[in-house]
Order: C-alpha cells, then sequence, then structure tokens
C-alpha cells in the first residue's frame, strides 16, 4: 500500500500548517533541532536524540527517521510526523501515531518545537490541529500522551486540552530513573479551543486502518 496520498493530507489552525514535508525541507528542520530543543542539562523524551545533535551525520540521520516512518508503514502500526510550518517554514513536528488502531481506537501523539518558538501557544494549537484528526476524522476513541518530569510545558498543554493523568511511571532517557505523566483524554471530553480544517483525508482513510464509515 501506497503512502503517496499521506501528501495530500494538510491540516490548518489560524497559526499553523501541517503536513509531511519535502527532503529538503526536512533538512531545513533537522538543522532548527540542530541549534537546540531544551536546555542541555534537561532531557523532555524517552528517546534522547538530541544528545546526538552536535554529531556528524545528525541531519542526516534526522532525514532518515521520517523517510523510514513512510517505508515502514503499515495500517496496523502507522506513525504520522507531520512536520508544523509557520510562515511557510518548518518549526518543529507533531507525531500522531497507533498500533491496531481498526481495533483499538486509540492514537498517542509526541512533539517538539524549536526553542525560538516556543512559549507562543503553538503546542496548543499543533496538538489540537492532530487530535481533532484522530477524533473527528479518524473515530478514535482515546489518545494518550506522556509527559517527562519537569517538562512543565507539555504538561499543561495536555491539562488545557482536557487530558487527565492516568498515573506515572519512570523512563530513563540518559540513564537515570526520571519520573514520567501518563495523560489520556476520551473522545467525549475532547472539545478543540480553535479551528481546525483537515483537507486530502478521504483519499489516505485506509492507510490508517479505517473505513470511510468510521
Amino acid at each position: 500500500m501506497t503512502t503517496a496520498a499521506l501528501y495530500a493530507l494538510g491540516l490548518r489552525t489560524p497559526r499553523l500548517e501541517l503536513r509531511l514535508a519535502s527532503r529538503e525541507e526536512l533538512v531545513d528542520l533537522g538543522n532548527l533541532a540542530r541549534e537546540g530543543i531544551h536546555p542541555p542539562e534537561e532531557m523532555p523524551f524517552e528517546v534522547p536524540w538530541t544528545d546526538q545533535r552536535e554529531e556528524e551525520g545528525f541531519v542526516e540521520s534526522f532525514v532518515e527517521f521520517h523517510e523510514n516512518a513512510l517505508r515502514e508503514w503499515r495500517p496496523e502500526k502507522w506513525s504520522l510526523n507531520l512536520i508544523v510550518f509557520l510562515d511557510k517554514r518548518p518549526i518543529g513536528s507533531q507525531t500522531v501515531g497507533a498500533e491496531n488502531f481498526a481495533s483499538s481506537r486509540e492514537v498517542g501523539t509526541g512533539s517538539w518545537l524549536g526553542q525560538r518558538f516556543q512559549r507562543q501557544g503553538l503546542g496548543t494549537e499543533m496538538r489540537s490541529a492532530v487530535l481533532e484528526l484522530a477524533f473527528r476524522e479518524l473515530g478514535a476513541k482515546a489518545a494518550i500522551s506522556a509527559s517527562m518530569s519537569g517538562n512543565e510545558a507539555s504538561k499543561r498543554v495536555s491539562e488545557k486540552l482536557g487530558y487527565e493523568v492516568t498515573g506515572t511511571s519512570t523512563s530513563a532517557p540518559r540513564g537515570q530513573p526520571q519520573d514520567k505523566y501518563d495523560l489520556r483524554i476520551e473522545r467525549t471530553a475532547w472539545h478543540s479551543p480553535i479551528p481546525v480544517e483537515i483537507a486530502g483525508i478521504e483519499t489516505c482513510l485506509a492507510l490508517f486502518g479505517v473505513s470511510e464509515s468510521a
């Protein structure tokens, strides 16, 4: 099953556009990530990929990660790594993914923004966009997320959008145990705080493991 139809999928919020990117745009985004996403003494991700940002080949590996997600795409297990554009410039990434979505109807999300684009409310718009995609277009029943301790900005976005903390767990991205908040929002609790326009979904529904009647 070809993933070409995903390139027609586009999400728009009042300030942002979310879509798949060209290779050139992925290179630009990789260079932005290389500039920094978080203070070096902090690690907001379960996989500490940003620790390699000063290594040779970081941008190439970054691009490969995004391209590989499309190569490995299956309706039973998919990860849609949408690139976030502000004024036509890539500024971050918003992911939504699932395993066995046809039966579970549950998605997970993750995101990041370049440091100079943080604390402007853009994280809320990004997450709202993919939640609208999941709940309104794909028929998801729930969405989960996680926030590492210390990443209060991410946790605030989740709480603002109606997620509830369902528990805490432990992760060790740098080898040292670190608390993690587990968050969840049900479809019945979701109401987008902003308008979200979604185009191109009709031609790629089957890629997500759902039918047009979902």
